[in-house]
């Protein structure tokens, strides 16, 4: 089997252009076995054994991996969907620190076990480049999100599985606003005896602290019972940095609604 290219073990890579050309016919020769096959605690281990700059990895979880503790520092966070997010150590405005998304795969649901050594290796190349780029910062008097908020529901009109109907924006106020997706079949089974009713995506940006914060969870009602459209527990809780590119902060969230 030929090399593979990052592309090839992320499905997140192309969902905007980032790859920009169709893999080759090494590529497409792809490893076969579940998802199941891939051990992510081994290429975790693989990667706390590197150092990023100066700096020596330490391992509080089994599913995270940070290089620093000054801001500047770098981390990797992986979930049990396979999903993986790059953070960098910011400081808000009030001086408190706060770990900035700046990237999120998500592993090739394929499989790739036995590739462990060379996921992880892409992987860190990728944290080294992070490492090495500025560390974002709170802006005084942040007035563009509206703009950041119109492009995240673009995107994920998109990207989203076709069960989400796009319902559209709802300001609350000039701070935030919430992206509101029905789901197709009058609401769909969830865990807990419960059924999503509609999926909303909150992005509220903090004055006082100068940053951004994304969450998005589903309404949901008891199975057979009225419409409550009860808040479920949060799916995803980020914060941005405003001095982020807006397609570093609308694509990681379009992602998460293409692999939901």
């Amino acid at each position: 089997m030929g090399k593979l290219s990052f592309k090839t073990y992320f499905e997140a890579t192309d969902i905007f252009g980032f790859s920009k050309n169709e893999p080759s016919e090494d590529e497409k020769e792809l490893p076969s076995g579940p998802i199941e096959g891939f051990d992510i605690e081994l290429m975790m281990n693989l990667l706390s054994r590197k150092k990023i700059g100066q700096q020596t990895p330490t391992m509080p979880f089994i599913s995270e991996i940070r290089w620093g503790q000054m801001p500047g520092a770098i981390k990797l966070e992986v979930d049990t969907g396979y999903t993986f997010y790059i953070k960098k150590l910011a400081v808000d405005k009030v001086g408190s620190p706060r770990w900035v998304t700046k990237r999120m795969f998500q592993l090739n649901r394929r499989g790739y076990g036995g590739l462990e050594d060379k996921v992880a290796q892409e992987v860190f190349e990728h944290l080294e480049n992070y490492y090495e780029s500025n560390i974002e910062a709170p802006v005084e008097d942040y007035k563009e999100l509206d703009v950041l908020v119109k492009d995240i529901y673009d995107k994920v009109k998109k990207t989203s599985k076709a069960i989400f109907l796009p319902e559209g924006i709802h300001k609350l106020h000039d701070d935030a606003y919430i992206i509101k997706f029905g789901v197709r079949g009058h609401g769909l089974e969830a865990p807990g005896n419960t059924r999503v009713e509609q999926n909303q995506t909150m992005i509220s940006y903090d004055r006082e602290a100068g940053t951004i914060r994304i969450c998005n969870y589903n309404l949901e009602s008891p199975v057979g019972g009225a419409h409550e459209f009860a808040p479920g527990v949060l799916d995803l809780d980020l914060y941005f940095m405003p001095t982020q590119e807006r397609d570093e902060i609308s694509e990681t969230i379009a992602l998460h609604m293409k692999y939901y």
